[in-house]
């Protein structure tokens, strides 16, 4: 016999349908939103470290391919000289090979020798984010006194990746909205399903003095169960595909790209099972009462 607190639910079918599509729907935000949450860390991350570097480049070679010699460290010994007394300017220093092979090995590979290659020397330039140099005056008085020298702000392509990111970004947001009014809009045709085959004990069981809350409650409460089960199935499918793609991006990407997450955005991520299960919850409500109307 079942119990007293199953006997609207012994027909209808949300019990099965209702769970699955919950795990969907969270399977698929999970993921998402940990996508925008690496995202939107890796461009803070970016940012940061542009507001606080700056790379000069001294060329080794002229415009006819000739190594330029004993010319090249004076460039950088005059180079290092006006970068030190700029203000704004917290440190300069010279990239020797190692650091340039290590910087150059996720493009070009770890066979491939950086003294083989025509590359300039790199000036690694440490500023005040707080209060940077003037970096147009910075450029003429560098092109002054070291003729053919590069300063380079990433300025240019960062702004290009801020706008790419920020249009990702709000992709992502309308993703998830979309998947919530998904949730919703199958809540409510499970629920009316489910109100239709149970028109007559619902009408019986309100003449008999039940009241509308009770039965609001009571299916909502219900559906709300059964959407957190599925929501946390969902949630456990998604988990070790997310924690897979950032064991992956660290391996290949490095610090190019942020994937840990903060104690606060896990928080936001585990309670997208809850926030699936309240819409459940809420909307259950709102289409249950809005039947029972009917019978007053």
């Amino acid at each position: 016999m079942s119990k007293k607190s199953d006997f609207l639910f012994n027909k209808e079918t949300s019990h099965f349908f209702l769970p699955w599509i919950c795990a969907l729907m969270v399977f698929i935000t999970t993921l998402v939103l940990s996508g925008g949450i690496a995202t939107r860390n890796s461009l803070k991350l970016w940012q940061k470290g542009v507001a606080e570097s700056l790379t000069v480049q001294i060329p080794t070679y002229d415009e006819e391919g000739t190594f330029r010699g004993d010319l090249v460290y004076k460039d950088i010994e005059n180079a290092l000289m006006l970068l030190r007394t700029t203000p704004g300017v917290l440190g300069a220093i010279v990239l020797d090979d190692d650091q340039m092979q290590e910087l150059m090995v996720p493009w070009l590979g770890a066979e491939v020798k950086i003294s083989e290659l025509p590359l300039p020397k790199l000036i690694d330039v440490s500023v005040d984010a707080n209060q940077p140099p003037l970096l147009e005056q910075l450029k003429a008085d560098l092109g002054a006194k070291v003729p053919g020298a590069v300063l380079d702000s990433h300025r240019i392509w960062l702004g290009d990746l801020v706008k790419f990111a920020g249009a990702l970004l709000t992709l992502i947001v309308l993703v998830l909205i979309l998947l919530f009014v998904t949730v919703a809009g199958t809540v409510i045709y499970v629920t009316n399903a489910s109100l239709s085959i149970q028109e007559y004990e619902l009408s019986l069981i309100h003449m008999l003095g039940a009241k509308d809350f009770y039965i609001t409650h009571r299916y909502a409460w219900h559906n709300f169960k059964i959407a957190l089960v599925g929501s946390f199935i969902g949630f456990g499918l998604a988990l070790p595909i997310m924690l897979g793609a950032v064991l992956f991006l660290r391996s290949i990407a490095g610090q190019v790209l942020q994937s840990s997450f903060q104690s606060t955005q896990w928080l936001g991520l585990i309670s997208v099972p809850f926030v699936v299960a309240l819409i459940a919850f809420a909307t259950t409500f709102h289409t249950v009462w809005r039947f029972l109307r009917r019978f007053v």
